[in-house]
């Protein structure tokens, strides 16, 4: 088994032996289905994905998953981390060797995709990926020799999806002032933007605070590589209404806690949310 991190930050595992799905067939989903549009949506874009691969000449699209699948394609070469994502899986037949296909792949990638890496090894077979303008989004390219000495190809599309924000975890209007403030749990000596709180009364840039929360979304839960965390923590308090403490380090978490009660709602985007509240401020936020 070996396990890598793409360029998204997602933790890959690779699953070579591990059994799929009975009888998944062409372009099957093997996602739990979700009431969420945005699964909907990511669905959608990972059938389409399958349609953007360019197979090698001669090679014949198959109606079904392989009878006889070879071991090392019972699974995709590598898995993300991610709990919210629509996955589909499609089969192709090649004339010529494992090698051979991922050469023509190279040379000519799916519809709209880049080149995003490459992995081999003696726990599995070669692979290519490639991502695409979506978001967190990729197709993953495996051939293998199976039965009879034809070339069975594997194509794993992803989409990963982020969480519809609840409609009560909207901050309210009605703050009479906004305030932000910078500290260091780790090194509280270390110099940071707004030691001290800096407060505006000024309803243009309440209003903009305000928006810049509520345009925040759900993390996308699941395992995933963070940069590292130095311990800054930036509260924002937008009086009579909400106390926000965001994380511009680390995995960019932000937990809101509203004036009227209730548990805490955690959000992502904490670093671009203390970039643009700072500027607000009239701070320009110096990234590590």
């Amino acid at each position: 088994m070996r396990t890598l991190t793409t360029a998204r930050g997602w933790l890959g595992t690779a699953l070579a032996g591990v059994v799929a799905v009975a009888g998944a067939a062409l372009g099957a989903h093997e996602a739990s289905a979700h009431s969420d549009p945005h699964a909907t949506t990511a669905q959608r874009e990972a059938d389409r994905i399958l349609t953007t691969f360019v197979p090698p000449p001669g090679s014949t699209k198959a109606t079904s998953r392989p009878d006889a699948v070879p071991p090392d394609l019972l699974g995709p070469p590598i898995m993300s981390g991610a709990r919210t994502q629509a996955t589909a899986v499609a089969w192709y037949y090649a004339p010529v060797t494992p090698d051979q296909v991922l050469g023509w792949v190279s040379a000519h990638p799916p519809t709209g995709s880049r080149a995003e890496g490459s992995g081999s090894g003696s726990a599995g077979p070669g692979f290519l990926s490639f991502q695409y303008p979506t978001p967190n989004s990729s197709l993953v390219v495996t051939p293998e020799t199976g039965a009879e000495g034809r070339t069975v190809i594997r194509l794993d599309a992803s989409v990963i999806w982020t969480p519809s924000r609840a409609p009560d975890s909207l901050v309210s209007g009605g703050a009479t002032a906004v305030s932000v403030v910078t500290t260091n749990r780790l090194n509280p000596q270390a110099p940071v933007p707004a030691a001290v709180p800096l407060t505006s009364t000024d309803p243009e840039v309440i209003g903009r605070v305000t928006a810049l929360v509520n345009a925040l979304q759900p993390p996308i839960p699941g395992i995933r590589m963070c940069p590292d965390d130095d311990g800054t923590r930036v509260r924002i308090t937008l009086a009579g209404v909400a106390d926000v403490t965001a994380n511009p380090m680390g995995c960019g978490e932000v937990v809101i806690t509203t004036a009227g009660g209730g548990a805490p709602q955690t959000m992502a985007g904490g670093s671009d949310l203390v970039s643009q509240v700072y500027a607000l401020f009239g701070i320009t936020r110096s990234r590590p």
